[in-house]
């Protein structure tokens, strides 16, 4: 029988790692790994499993997993997948970092030497880095139309079927 989805999101694997996404954003490595984790695994399990379909998705992972990712999968995880997730990585985290949850409720830490952003200035930095992850999830669906992958098909039996990047709004300040 097949992994219910649940049991599926609890043993995901992680396409990225934390140094890829801090080394490639303005993400620095002083960010709460377990943070920076839960956005990959969100941006996977909302964006990319979406943008591949179900069977592409579990195909790329379990490659990845077993360290035999190669022809055009290797093109596609190199190229597009891993450009697309650091991207999308980095505005989930956008979404919830500067928030701490604990038993005693949910909070906004400061620093003495530092001086939290504006709402309006975040609101920038999340629409700069969603056109950008919108970018690369545009490239990665050309790449997609134009190489012929057996599992990048659209299946009754998929939960999750491949669907075309959705247009977001653009942003002129």
């Amino acid at each position: 029988l097949g992994i219910s989805r649940k049991l599926k999101f609890l043993i995901m694997t992680i396409l990225l790692t934390d140094s890829e996404l801090s080394k490639n954003t303005l993400l620095s490595g002083n960010i709460d790994k377990d943070k920076l984790r839960q956005c990959i695994l969100d941006a996977q399990a909302e964006r990319l499993e979406v943008l591949l379909g179900e069977k592409l998705y579990d195909k790329i992972c379990t490659d990845y997993d077993a360290n035999e990712l190669s022809g055009d999968y290797a093109t596609l995880y190199a190229e597009y997948i891993k450009p697309f997730l650091i991207r999308q990585s980095a505005l989930e985290y956008l979404k919830i970092g500067a928030f701490s949850v604990s038993n005693n409720g949910i909070f906004q830490p400061t620093s003495q030497n530092a001086q939290p952003i504006s709402d309006a200035q975040l609101s920038v930095l999340k629409d700069e880095m969603s056109i950008k992850a919108n970018a690369y999830a545009d490239r990665m669906y050309n790449w997609l139309k134009k190489n012929n992958l057996p599992e990048y098909d659209c299946d009754s039996e998929n939960i999750i079927n491949p669907t075309k990047p959705s247009v977001m709004p653009w942003y002129l300040p």
